[in-house]
């Protein structure tokens, strides 16, 4: 079939075959394809372009659009969807099929809360990321409901302040509700965990806290601001270190003896880096965890970006 590119219009009489795939959109003088649309179609070859008369071949077709920096990545994840049978439609930036697709470019400069206010816009969706190497990646975007079982304490203990943490006897807190670390017979509790228990009223201890976790605890009030709005939400929250994140957490522990896996690793992130999103979700993920992604606006937010395959 031919169609006809006129004032960056693409212009095809109309097709049964096209209406039924859902390519184009109907006017009264045919269907007008979107160019990433022509372009699928020129490139399997289906359809023939011509301008001024003359034919188009698909390199030419290309150049006449990739000037537009959001052609190429529309234009390859829309080409990946198709090929596997999805039927997707365009609208902007966004494709819709089976879910809503955003296509963008690895070299994109997008932040944890511009993504988490596409979602409240748009719902759940899937980042479709595009490499320099034209590979895609596809992440599914959604806000998680983070909410455990887990009380805070229901007695209190005393500790001593050693150093940069507290150390008590009392291992209570530790088997029944997972607050710091145990060996032979003493329970180590982190800065956090001590001051949130002493904030609480659960744990004596004779020295001001909060003033030295201000000078031992970098990012002092966003790390300890985040851990309170977890633990407050019934979560156990645990350091997340050893993974690259600020914390590891669980919805529920009944025994620290029969320790399940964490369910989410969560760190602080507004401004960050496509690729540093995509280092800390392989990590997270590789582990059987999912990434949590939290930023503060009028108290904290939570996005969770999880690998996926379409």
């Amino acid at each position: 079939m031919e169609a006809k590119l006129e004032n960056g219009k693409i212009l095809v009489e109309d097709n049964k075959t096209l209406r039924r795939r859902k390519f184009g959109r109907i006017t009264d003088k045919g269907i007008l394809l979107h160019p990433v649309e022509a372009g699928y179609l020129l490139m399997k070859g289906i359809l023939r372009i011509r301008k001024n008369g003359e034919s188009m071949g698909f390199p030419e077709f290309i150049s006449e659009f990739s000037s537009d920096g959001d052609f190429i990545p529309l234009f390859l994840v829309y080409s990946d969807l198709r090929d596997r049978g999805k039927r997707v439609s365009i609208d902007g930036e966004y494709l819709y099929g089976d879910r809503i697709y955003l296509p963008i470019s690895e070299r994109a400069k997008i932040s944890i809360p511009q993504l988490y206010d596409i979602f409240w816009g748009k719902g759940e969706f899937i980042l479709s990321v595009v490499d320099e190497e034209s590979e895609i990646t596809y992440y599914r975007v959604f806000v998680p409901e983070l909410k455990g079982v887990t009380q805070v304490s229901d007695k209190r203990i005393h500790g001593i302040f050693a150093g940069d943490r507290v150390i008590t006897q009392d291992r209570e807190i530790f088997d029944r509700f997972f607050y710091g670390s145990e060996k032979d017979g003493l329970v180590a509790l982190s800065i956090l965990e001590a001051l949130y228990l002493q904030e609480k009223g659960f744990l004596d201890v004779d020295v001001d806290l909060r003033r030295i976790a201000e000078k031992v605890e970098k990012n002092f009030d966003k790390r300890y601001g985040l851990y309170k709005d977890l633990k407050d939400r019934g979560l156990v929250v645990k350091t997340g270190f050893k993974f690259g994140s600020d914390f590891r957490v669980y919805d529920k522990i009944t025994d620290v003896s029969q320790l399940p896996h964490s369910k989410y690793l969560v760190s602080i992130t507004e401004k960050t880096t496509l690729p540093e999103v995509s280092r800390a979700v392989r990590l997270a993920n590789s582990v059987r965890k999912k990434m949590v992604f939290a930023f503060e606006r009028d108290g904290w937010k939570y996005l969770v970006l999880d690998r996926i395959k379409v």
